[in-house]
């Protein structure tokens, strides 16, 4: 009998479990929403500074990286080989140019590539569908995130004084201290 009471007491007092829960809610999301800003940022700048001090070069798709994701699709990556200023051939994967179709090979594209790292080559002409859609689910993340923490916060206050749990409200109005054995009159 005395472990029951000193587990519903333990559960009474569990003032911490909402703003856990509210944390936990509020927490994840915001750092899944600043994680996917903070790489999309980080991608815009290498593609900005390729654009502007990259070298251009005619690339020629040599085979395709294929991925398989858990629902059975398959994304392809061209495989281009390129010859920099200095003469050296460099065989890279295209990582922008992933998508549902095979890249036929033998296909010319220019890229760009930067000089002290030409495995690191872009597509000279390429697309930022993909950094705005990181863009806006990251928003999307930090957005749901602030509602979440403004209807947390807003309802913590109401967790704390529910009737039998998480406060010491005992529903009637009176507080009950449970280390005590007293009488509710």
């Amino acid at each position: 009998m005395a472990a029951v009471i000193y587990r519903q007491a333990m559960i009474e007092d569990a003032t911490w479990l909402p703003y856990a829960v509210t944390a936990f809610l509020v927490g994840v999301p915001a750092l899944v929403g600043i994680a996917l800003i903070v790489a999309a940022v980080r991608r815009w700048l290498t593609l900005r500074a390729l654009a502007a001090s990259g070298r251009p070069a005619t690339a020629r798709v040599v085979d395709n990286q294929m991925e398989s994701s858990s629902e059975g699709q398959m994304s392809f990556r061209p495989v281009v080989t390129f010859r920099t200023e200095a003469g050296q051939e460099v065989t890279t994967p295209l990582a922008d140019l992933d998508g549902f179709r095979s890249h036929i090979v033998g296909t010319e594209i220019a890229v760009l590539y930067d000089p002290e790292r030409p495995s690191e080559a872009t597509p000279a002409r390429g697309s930022n569908t993909r950094l705005i859609a990181t863009v806006v689910f990251g928003v999307i993340f930090l957005v749901f995130a602030v509602c979440a923490y403004r209807l947390g916060s807003a309802m913590i206050s109401d967790f704390l004084d529910m009737p039998g749990g998480f406060g010491q409200d005992n529903g009637f109005g009176q507080d009950i201290d449970f280390g005590e054995d007293t009488d509710i009159p």
